[in-house]
């Protein structure tokens, strides 16, 4: 294994330590991806512009090239960079993130078309984890997320230590909190005139929001 390429951080995800998440934000932005926890799986997760990252994804995962990324934030106002956000939507928002929760929103003309295309909407979820919400405000700036899934595979992976194999000969970090999840987010569309449950999953819907 080439350290300077790969590195496995154990931190824990309820009461992280500063220091270990700024490993993982100077890799972000040096373009590399990270294989982070949340409250439902492990996700990996890149800037939107670092292409070789998501190149490297893509491999790793087998992905086509129009898989659905996640914007993944620290709040909303992350979300409003690539997204369009309406007094309806925010009551929503405000009332159920962070948390388990993935909600697909109207993109604006930021949203990267050498990833994305003319693709018009987005998903977007902020992670209740505070490990991974750290993250997040550290760096500044969204996310681009999917699921540690293998194409392969029936479920996410959820040991580390089976991560950790998957991962050692890329450029890549792994920040390690022990076992992972398998239930995904509850997926919301919100771009039409009522809310509509695309995918159940460990967020809770319908709700009175």
């Amino acid at each position: 294994m080439d350290k300077e390429h790969y590195l496995r951080l154990r931190i824990h995800p309820e009461r992280p330590a500063t220091r270990p998440l700024a490993q993982a934000v100077e890799r972000l932005q040096h373009g590399s991806f990270i294989v982070v926890p949340t409250e439902t799986t492990y996700a990996l997760v890149a800037r939107p512009d670092a292409y070789n990252a998501l190149a490297a994804i893509r491999n790793l995962r087998r992905l086509d090239p129009h898989h659905l990324w996640s914007l993944m934030c620290s709040d909303l106002s992350q979300a409003a960079l690539f997204v369009h956000i309406d007094n309806a939507a925010h009551r929503i928002l405000r009332r159920l993130l962070p948390g388990p929760y993935t909600f697909i929103l109207p993109a604006n003309s930021r949203l990267p078309k050498r990833i994305f295309g003319k693709r018009r909407d987005m998903g977007v979820r902020i992670p209740q984890l505070p490990l991974t919400h750290q993250l997040l405000t550290m760096m500044g700036e969204p996310l681009l997320a999917t699921t540690m899934q293998m194409v392969d595979e029936p479920q996410p992976e959820i040991d580390s230590d089976r991560i950790d194999s998957l991962l050692q000969r890329l450029d890549c970090l792994f920040i390690d909190s022990g076992w992972g999840g398998t239930e995904p987010t509850t997926v919301i569309d919100l771009c039409g005139d009522a809310p509509e449950l695309m995918r159940r999953g460990l967020g809770a819907w319908p709700t009175d929001a």
